[in-house]
C-alpha cells in the first residue's frame, strides 16, 4: 500500500498540480478583500457570518471548477497513451481507484485546510472581534469539506472515464452555475444535485431591510436531512463507482 501510494505522489511530483488550488485561493482572498471593503461593514460580531456566509458562496462557484481541474490533471497522466491499461495489468484496479481518490482527497482538504487559515488572517488584518466559534467550525468543514469529496468522486470517475478531458471541466463549470442557482432558487428539486449541497448545509442566513438598506446576518440550523442524505450517499457511490471502475477498466484484476 506504500509503495502504491508513493507511486501516485512520484506521478505528480513535477506536475505543479497544487498550483491549481494556489491559484483559486489566491483569487479567492481577493474576492473577500474586495467584497468586505466595498461592503462597508462595522468590525463587530456580524463580521464573522458575513465573512463565512460570504466564503461560502464563493466556494459555491469556484470549487467545482477547481476540483474539475484538480481531477483532470490528477488523471490524464494515466490516460495518455493508454496508460490506464498497462498500469492495471500491474496493480489492482481497486487500489488505484482508492489511490487515485486519496490523492485527490488530500489537496481538496489540503485546501480547505488554507481557507480555513486565510479566514483567520482576514479576521486579524481586519480586527474582527471575537473569533470562529465550534459550531461555525464544524459547519464550515461540513459545509466545504464534506460537500467537496463527494464533487471530487463525481469528477474523478468522469476523467477517469473520459480520453477528452472538455467533459469534465464542462461538467464542473455546470456544476458552478447549478450550485450558485440554488442560493437563489429554493426548491426540494435541488436534493439530486451534488453541487447545492453547498447551499443546502448553509449555516448563516441574512435579512434585508429595504427600508434602511442594512443587510443583517443570523445563525440558521444546517439541513439535516440533507446532512443526512450527503451522508449516506457518500460511501455508497464511493462503492459504485470503485466497482465500476473495475469493471470498466481493461487489465487483470
Amino acid at each position: 500500500m506504500l509503495r502504491e501510494w508513493k507511486t501516485e505522489w512520484m506521478k505528480v511530483r513535477r506536475r505543479r498540480i497544487a498550483l491549481v488550488p494556489a491559484a483559486f485561493l489566491l483569487f479567492t482572498f481577493v474576492w473577500i478583500s474586495w467584497a468586505m471593503r466595498s461592503s462597508h461593514m462595522e468590525s463587530g460580531k456580524e463580521a464573522w457570518m458575513w465573512l463565512l456566509m460570504c466564503l461560502g458562496l464563493v466556494n459555491t462557484i469556484l470549487m467545482p471548477t477547481m476540483i474539475a481541474m484538480l481531477a483532470s490533471r490528477l488523471c490524464d497522466v494515466e490516460l495518455k497513451g493508454n496508460m490506464l491499461k498497462l498500469l492495471c495489468t500491474m496493480e489492482r484496479k481497486g487500489r488505484l481507484f482508492d489511490l487515485k481518490l486519496l490523492t485527490g482527497t488530500v489537496y481538496v482538504e489540503g485546501y480547505v485546510t488554507a481557507e480555513l487559515v486565510m479566514m483567520l488572517v482576514f479576521a486579524r488584518l481586519h480586527g474582527f472581534a471575537g473569533g470562529m466559534t465550534l459550531r461555525h467550525l464544524l459547519c464550515f468543514l461540513l459545509q466545504c469539506g464534506l460537500v467537496s469529496l463527494g464533487v471530487l468522486l463525481v469528477q474523478m470517475l468522469l476523467s477517469l472515464f473520459s480520453v477528452n478531458q472538455i467533459l469534465p471541466l464542462a461538467v464542473g463549470l455546470a456544476g458552478s452555475f447549478l450550485g450558485l442557482f440554488s442560493w437563489f432558487l429554493s426548491s426540494p428539486l435541488w436534493r439530486p444535485v451534488i453541487w447545492a449541497y453547498y447551499n443546502l448545509l448553509g449555516y448563516i442566513g441574512q435579512n434585508w431591510d429595504e427600508s434602511s438598506r442594512i443587510v443583517s446576518y443570523y445563525e440558521v440550523p444546517p439541513d439535516k436531512s440533507a446532512l443526512l442524505t450527503l451522508l449516506l450517499v457518500l460511501p455508497l457511490g464511493y462503492a459504485f463507482g470503485r466497482q465500476l471502475f473495475i469493471r470498466r477498466t481493461p487489465g487483470c484484476d
